[in-house]
Parts: C-alpha cells; structure tokens; sequence
C-alpha cells in the first residue's frame, strides 16, 4: 500500500518488574493511510495508550521488552536512536497527551513552552518563534494570544490548556497525529469546539490521525477506521459506518450497548453495562481473554486464543467467526 503512513506489524511489548514480565501488547497490527483518521478504542487498561507511547519512542527501554516492528513512510521507528527519534517527535510525528492539566510544565510561560518547539525543529530566529508561536495560538482559537504567552498552566482553563497542547502538536505542521482521549475531563462545548478543530487542522494539513479513546460518540464523529482493544490486543477493526451497522465481537456489542441513544428514553433506561473489569497484566495466560465477561463463552475459549478472523470488510478475534473466513 504506497499511500501507507505508519505501519505496526506484530507489535509484542512486555513489561519487566520485580515479579516478573508482564505481557502488555500481544501481536499488534495496524496501519495509518495519509489523510486517514483511526480510532484506538477500549476500555481504560487494554492498551490504547502504551500502543501510542510505544510509537513516540516515549517507553523506557529500561523497563520494558519490545518485538514486532513501527515503520513511519521507510523509517524503522523503534531502531533509532534517542537522538534519531527526538528529530522526529513532535516534528513530523506530534502528540496531544491525556491529561492536558499536567502535560504541561507549570514553571515555564505558555510562550517558552510553545516556542522550544520551533527552537528544536527550524532555524527561525527568537522573534520569527514568537510570531510563529502567537499565529499558531490564533488558529486554535485561543483569545488574546499575546498575553496568553506571558501566562503560566496554571493561569489557564482544562479546555484553555488543551488548545495550547494542540498549538504545540500541531506547531510543525506533522504528518500524524496521535490524540490520546483529547477531550476527557472537558465539558461538551469545548469538546465539541476541540473536536472542530481538530478536524479543521486535519483538512487543511492533510495530517493522518490516531486518535485514542474510550467516547464511541467522537469515535462516529472523527473516524475513518476503528480498531477495538482488548487486553492489549486488537480484537475487531472495522471502517466506522460497519463497525456501527454490524459490531461482531461481543465485546465490541458490548461497547455499543452502553451507548445511550439521546431520542429515545425508554432505550436510555435499559443500557446494558459490561459486567466485570479488564483482567490485571498476567492474569490471564491462554484462551480469551474477554470470556470472563462474554455471554457466548464456550470451553474452546478457555482453552484457545482466537486468531484474527477476516470476515466481510471487518476482522475479528472470535471463535463465533472461525467458520465465515479466513485468519488474516
């Protein structure tokens, strides 16, 4: 595929502690097309934000085990080194971190912080940064640009602060973007002014995006693919329109369950929560690892793990599915 911008291929990504290594991603594969925006999507632990990490080379190599390959246009990702990577985050990969309350450094201005960025990736001058730095807080919609350089974080609003965190990301104009839950802890009109522009940002600098997050709601708004985790693998991926129309992995119906349809009440009062909790790193060693939780379970599903099953458009890791398609 020429028009492919990232590629993860069998991303395996373990943990070392002190009780041992604790498997973290299991065989992780997906790619990015230019332009395309692909949801990560899943429950808090399943993996959505070590995948991104793993991809900004932002692991400690100290402390974790990686195998498989991230392969940015030729570039192998994961082979480079500090120097070799930092060249390339936040140049011509960015990312918008979680928690924008302390994603940013309390003890530097807004300015300082947004203008290191340019100093690290161009050549510009202390004055051609400012300006750079004050046109960027303009296109994403922050008032008052020139005092909002002179600000600490703490001067600043959740949804205030998030702007100012996609200013930075988007200051080098990158070819992906990585969100990770950008719109968690706002309320909904800034999420929906966060949401605009980050799709304004996207048309206008045919940037791909990887957007991470547990909303299903900016999941239909934003994506063009989705790929649902679980227990740090993917268990479904999907264009959105299928993934909506005809979910096939119980967990993945699950998900769609607990989404309240805001037209009809009676459907609002009978959502229907996931029982249960995703298993801790290590608990579960072979089989399903969704079959605590399932309601189509069966003895096959304790004993082996499912492969990923192409079926139609979608792929899916079920045993319900072994008899419809190929593995891929």
């Amino acid at each position: 595929m020429q028009d492919v911008l990232l590629a993860v291929e069998d991303l395996r990504l373990q943990f070392q502690t002190e009780k041992g290594t604790l498997p973290a991603l299991q065989n992780i594969s997906f790619h990015i097309r230019k332009g395309e925006t692909v949801a990560l999507v899943g429950e808090s632990g399943c993996g959505k934000s070590v995948t991104s990490l793993a991809i900004m080379g932002l692991l400690s190599k100290a402390m974790t085990k990686m195998e498989g390959s991230i392969t940015f246009r030729d570039t192998k990702l994961n082979q480079l080194d500090k120097k070799e990577i930092r060249a390339i985050r936040g140049n011509e990969i960015a990312m918008i971190f979680q928690e924008p309350m302390t994603s940013l450094n309390p003890v530097h201005t807004i300015g300082k912080q947004l203008e290191e960025v340019y100093l690290l990736h161009s050549d510009l001058s202390k004055k051609e940064r400012q300006a750079k730095a004050i046109e960027m807080l303009k296109k994403v919609g922050v008032p008052r640009p020139e005092s909002i350089m002179r600000e600490y974080p703490h001067q600043l609003s959740g949804g205030m602060k998030q702007r100012v965190m996609i200013a930075m990301a988007m200051a080098c104009n990158p070819d992906l973007l990585i969100a990770d839950e950008p719109t968690t802890a706002l309320d909904v009109t800034i999420q929906a002014q966060i949401l605009e522009l980050m799709n304004e940002l996207k048309e206008n600098g045919s940037t791909s995006v990887l957007l991470i997050t547990h909303d299903l709601g900016v999941v239909a708004e934003m994506a063009d693919r989705v790929l649902v985790m679980y227990y740090g693998e993917i268990v479904e991926e999907a264009d959105v329109a299928s993934l909506f129309a005809n979910p096939l992995h119980p967990y993945t119906a699950g998900l769609l369950r607990c989404v309240p349809d805001m037209e009809d009440e009676e459907e609002r009062a009978r959502l229907e929560p996931i029982e249960g909790s995703v298993p801790l790193l290590g608990e579960v060693t072979q089989g399903c690892a969704f079959r605590f939780r399932c309601p189509h379970a069966h003895e096959r599903c304790s004993n082996e793990k499912p492969p990923l099953l192409a079926t139609g458009s979608q792929a899916v890791r079920c045993w319900l599915y072994e008899n419809k398609e190929m593995a891929v």
